[in-house]
């Protein structure tokens, strides 16, 4: 039986459990991307850090809602409009692309912040990047929707020649579009993955290095915890990009082995967690849930008397 024709109960309660994971991811999402425009109409400045951390947030929401957009089409609306298809493929690609690209962007501005070299190079490359973060988060955006276009485009003419008998243009055309497959893996992927890493290690190890120096002159000893917070963090979120990228590389074999429902949960769920841990580690983020908890409880524990209630009617 086709499950994507007529899906069993199980299977059906699954999609209810991926879908409420996924709309948890866009809310949190949502919330960091509400929390910087409220700051920014209110005249606050816009750090460069809140600046890709928004950013990202907003590619995350079109992600994620991407992602359940298609879940929803694949198990309940099976004979949906191809163009829709595409559509909603589209978006999810430039999420991705955009998503890794703009995760590098955060460790790398994050990294130029914190490190205090004074060597030229340094100080060059600090400045270049801090004064155009939002040109780079432009640029990301720009080269994310060219990369997807040429990439359907391929797909598109690829499907056009297999139809077409064996010959020597056909050959010639495979070649070009496996060497720009492979060419445009290394830029959009392992690139960005690999100043991933390595700004991520650099900082790692400038931290531990400037810990051991506290400890050595006994001094600063209380500002330690800010310092073990931002290696935890800096180590969880290259943990959290590693699995996604692992999941957009190796997609044909995490189908095979999770299943259409599984993979994208699987896919999804780090992009959450990871922006959970943004607003725990981020003071304004924190705070502002804080309040709203503490809203909360002040609106369920103290509710109006009915007194004032009617002697407002």
């Amino acid at each position: 039986m086709d499950v994507s024709s007529s899906p069993t109960i199980q299977y059906q309660v699954l999609v209810v459990a991926a879908g409420l994971t996924f709309l948890a991811g866009f809310l949190i999402n949502v919330f960091i991307v509400a929390v910087t425009i409220c700051e920014w109409k209110k005249g606050r400045p816009v750090s460069k850090t809140d600046q890709v951390i928004t950013s990202l947030g907003i590619t995350r929401m079109i992600f994620q809602g991407a992602c359940l957009l298609l879940i929803i089409i694949y198990t309940y609306v099976p004979g949906m409009n191809i163009l829709f298809y595409l559509c909603v493929g589209f978006l999810q690609f430039i999420s991705v692309y955009s998503n890794i690209w703009l995760s590098t962007l955060l460790s790398v501005v994050f990294c130029l912040q914190i490190f205090t070299l004074h060597n030229v190079f340094f100080l060059r490359l600090k400045t270049f990047v801090l004064q155009r973060v939002s040109h780079l988060i432009m640029a990301v955006l720009v080269v994310s929707i060219i990369y997807t276009f040429c990439n359907s485009f391929m797909q598109l003419m690829t499907i056009v020649f297999s139809t077409m008998s064996q010959n020597s243009i056909q050959e010639i055309y495979d070649d070009v579009v496996y060497g720009l497959r492979i060419s445009a893996l290394i830029f959009l992927f392992n690139a960005p993955f690999l100043i991933y890493i390595i700004s991520s290690v650099l900082l790692i190890f400038y931290l531990y290095h400037h810990i051991r120096r506290m400890k050595s002159q006994s001094n600063g000893t209380s500002r330690l915890d800010t310092y073990y917070k931002t290696i935890k963090f800096t180590g969880f979120s290259l943990f959290c990009s590693t699995v996604f990228i692992i999941f957009a590389q190796a997609s044909k074999y995490c189908f095979y082995v999770f299943g259409f429902l599984g993979y994208y949960f699987f896919w999804q769920i780090f992009p959450t967690l990871h922006s959970m841990y943004l607003i725990y580690v981020t003071v304004k983020l924190r705070s502002q849930v804080s309040n709203m908890v503490l809203l909360m409880k002040t609106k369920c524990c103290y509710p109006k008397a009915p007194e004032e209630t009617e002697t407002r009617l």
